[in-house]
């Protein structure tokens, strides 16, 4: 070990577990392809509109990206209808998760969500040295209520995702605006979105319009799931400008890249594209509950482009024996439910797939 130190604030963050290489996999278990159904990937790639975008976006490779973000900033702006200054942009949404915590969290903060829920909220507070209050699930989704019984005069900010990563669950306008008024205003509430365009229901909160009505509010928002620009890693938050400009303080300069910003302007573009993901989503969702239906597999109800199916003990072996047939999931355990496996909707096709394969694993065991 190294005679200097480290912030002991870092021993308490669980290292990320890399994913297992493809190539690698392929070669192992003679496999020609490999169903990604472990990251909420897009299985439709992205617009057409973007590679267009990105490739004049490279004429000039030498300089500095636009650290203001103006071509996306007034995009968003623009569909959302809020002001270009609302809006901080991030090296994807998992950057602005660790603004919120170097932004917010003093030693000795805490901060509320749910027991199961993104793990990058946890990494973000435990880095400034401020402690997580995790509030049971409630029929799999947000206990709201639960949220908050648990503030305490420590407690700096709440953290809540609609729909939930990795439930799938969803709570409505109705309750979204009676829990915000109950949250006192020195508390930061945040609300993730990241998987909002994938909700096919009813009265889903309508979050914008509140950011000037209640300060303590931050919404994130994400370019990588319905847009399907994961590999060019570019997120965004807004809340009201004086809170933009506070978490702006603690931004890195030129954190995202020309080519993430023409893309991002490219994808909204072409909403048409965010309909069709949607649509063929929702579908597959429906194609793989009437399959776990008839194999007799417990599931989550999804609102997202995942979805938590219950399996038990035998979990490890499961997800082993679906890697071998190509299909490449995650257990739940990083989201703290064992014996579960979140499944990434795929194509209608891949969902098949995954479905024979499922149907062929259980009936071998």
């Amino acid at each position: 070990m190294p005679e200097y130190s480290f912030r002991r604030a870092l021993e308490a963050i669980k290292p990320y577990k890399k994913g297992e290489d493809m190539e690698e996999i392929k070669a192992e278990y003679g496999l020609e392809t490999i169903a990604r159904l472990m990251s909420n990937e897009n299985p439709y790639g992205c617009s057409a509109l973007v590679k267009n975008a990105v490739v004049k976006a490279m004429n000039e490779p030498s300089n500095y990206p636009d650290d203001y973000t103006t071509a996306p900033r007034a995009a968003i702006a623009k569909k959302y209808n809020i002001d270009k200054d609302e809006i901080i942009f991030g090296n994807g949404t998992d950057e602005i998760i660790y603004f919120l915590g170097k932004a917010f969290i003093e030693e000795g903060d805490e901060v509320i969500t749910g027991k199961a829920t993104f793990f990058s909220y946890e990494e973000s507070v435990l880095a400034m040295g401020g402690k997580m209050v995790y509030v049971p699930m409630k029929n799999h989704g947000f206990d709201l209520a639960g949220i908050i019984e648990a503030i305490t005069d420590k407690t700096k900010m709440i953290i809540v995702c609609n729909p939930n990563n990795p439930t799938g669950t969803v709570f409505h306008e109705k309750e979204q605006l009676e829990f915000l008024a109950r949250i006192p205003k020195n508390i930061i509430v945040v609300v993730d979105e990241a998987y909002a365009e994938f909700y096919m229901g009813e009265n889903y909160p309508d979050t914008f319009s509140k950011i000037n009505e209640l300060k303590n509010l931050i919404i994130l928002k994400t370019f990588s799931k319905a847009y399907g620009l994961a590999s060019f890693r570019i997120g965004f938050a807004i809340s009201n400008k004086e809170t933009i400009t506070m978490m702006t303080r603690a931004k890195n300069l030129f954190n995202v890249s020309a080519q993430a910003q023409a893309a991002a302007v490219a994808a909204m573009e072409d909403q048409a594209f965010v309909e069709m993901v949607r649509l063929k989503n929702y579908e597959a969702i429906k194609y793989l509950c009437t399959r776990l239906d008839s194999m007799g597999i417990s599931y989550i109800p999804t609102h997202a482009s995942f979805i938590m199916i219950e399996y038990g003990s035998d979990v490890r072996e499961v997800v082993k024996s679906l890697l071998k047939c190509g299909y490449m999931v995650r257990e739940g355990d990083m989201f703290n439910m064992p014996g579960h496996i979140r499944i990434s909707i795929g194509t209608r096709e891949q969902m098949e797939g995954f479905a024979n394969a499922l149907e062929n694993i259980i009936s071998s065991l």
